[in-house]
This record gives structure tokens, sequence and C-alpha cells, in this order.
């Protein structure tokens, strides 16, 4: 009997989304951005205007105060070392093996994982490795990478796109 039906069930989705994605498995109309007769489907990228979203102003707002956060990191994993250290040397002196003392450290050391995961998270939306800048005449406007079945997709020469 399955005790973790719902760890099944995700397992099971995440398969499907997989296999989906890998053989370009689409629900529902898709609209292609066509390109002009004679332009080379080699020399374009498809781009999309940038949807300000939640997330995306979150990590703006992130990467400004970045050196402060990445400096509490730091401190932290300096705390969480001699923590570490400081819990080894105790076992040293008893010269006998306690796992009590490790109780803190392997706390502190699982919210500095987690703490450290989220932070990543929030600061690289997607969005943070699609951005692109288009010069064109002049004009430099942000973009973001996306694909021609995309809402709003436009195809441009690879050469006049630069990475952000």
């Amino acid at each position: 009997m399955n005790k973790k039906p719902g760890l099944l069930f995700s397992i099971s989705i995440l398969a499907l989304i997989v296999l989906a994605a890998s053989f370009d498995v689409h629900i529902g109309a898709q609209h292609v951005v066509r390109l002009r007769e004679g332009i080379d489907p080699a020399t374009v990228l498809y781009v999309c205007p940038i949807e300000s979203s939640i997330w995306d102003n979150l990590s703006n707002a992130l990467v400004n105060g970045r050196k402060y956060v990445y400096m509490f990191f730091f401190f932290f994993s300096m705390i969480l070392l001699f923590s570490w250290g400081w819990a080894l040397y105790q076992n040293l002196l008893k010269d006998k093996f306690s796992k009590d003392v490790y109780k803190n450290p392997w706390g502190l050391t699982k919210i500095f994982f987690w703490g450290f995961i989220i932070f990543l998270l929030l600061v690289h939306t997607p969005n943070h490795y699609r951005y692109v800048k288009i010069d064109i005449k002049g004009h430099t406007t942000e973009w973001v990478l996306c694909e021609n079945t995309s809402e709003g997709a436009r195809a441009i020469s690879a050469k006049a796109i630069k990475v952000r």
C-alpha cells in the first residue's frame, strides 16, 4: 500500500510535463511568427516585450541590496563554521561522541541552506536570464527572449541583440 499518494502523483505529473516538453506537445492552437521570404531562420531571434511582474520587481529590489545580503550570508557562514567547530571541539574534549552538541549546528545549517536557496530563486527569476537589449537605429530597448509561438513575439536580427 502506498503511504504517500501525493508524492507519487507529483512524480507522475512531473514525468508527464518533461515528456510533453521533450516532444513539443502543446495543448490548443498556436500562433507562429512567420518570417518574410528570403530570411534565413538561423539569423533571427525571437523577442517579446517585458511584462513587469511582482517577481521581476522583487528581484530588481533584491539585486540592488545584493551586497548587504552577501555580507549577511558570509557572516552567517562564519558563525555556522564556528558552531560546527565548537561542537567538534566539545566532543574531542570529552573523548566521547555525543550527538546532542550537533543539534544547533545542524539546525543552523538547514536554515542557512534553505535561506540561500530561497534568496537565489527570488533574485534569479526566469526573466533574469532572458533579458536582452535591442539596438536598432540608435534606439536601445529591453526585451526578453522567447519562442516564435509566444504572444507578442517578434523576429529580430541576431546581430542587433545584445545580452544585458
